[in-house]
């Protein structure tokens, strides 16, 4: 084995150390999500935070879910009922699939989609599409 596979295999290998596995948990949908289905991944990462991957298929768009409805936003929201708004489901109406990426503190949490009329509101509508409790490991 030569001196540049050597350096690549232990580069390899202190990048696996420093990763952990992520958790995958699915996501539960409500009815007005027409049969959507998906997937939460999470993920520690650096400086105590968690990687939180929300992926969405056969999602309906937003003007089907709840009149008026044009952004899907994703929420994280502590045991004790305080929430993070994570950011805006980047959704795409010819695949009818959307994902986000975001990061977040806790280690128990529910992660809940909903239906919104605007990407920056401050606080989660009613109209819910889907949500996971999450309690890493």
């Amino acid at each position: 084995m030569g001196r540049a596979a050597i350096g690549l295999s232990a580069l390899l290998l202190s990048l696996a150390a420093c990763m952990q596995a992520a958790q995958s948990y699915p996501l539960v949908t409500a009815s007005n999500a027409h049969g959507a289905t998906g997937s939460v991944e999470v993920e520690r990462i650096e400086g105590g935070q968690k990687l939180v991957i929300i992926e969405l298929d056969k999602l309906p768009p937003p003007e089907r879910v709840g009149v008026g409805m044009r952004e899907f936003v994703v929420w994280v929201i502590a045991e004790d009922g305080s929430r993070e708004r994570a950011g805006t489901l980047k959704y795409d109406r010819t695949t009818r699939a959307g994902n986000i990426m975001a990061t977040t503190a806790r280690s128990r949490f529910t992660v809940r989609v909903t239906g919104e009329r605007d990407a920056n509101v401050t606080t989660p509508s009613s109209v819910l599409l889907a949500e996971r409790k999450v309690v890493l490991n």
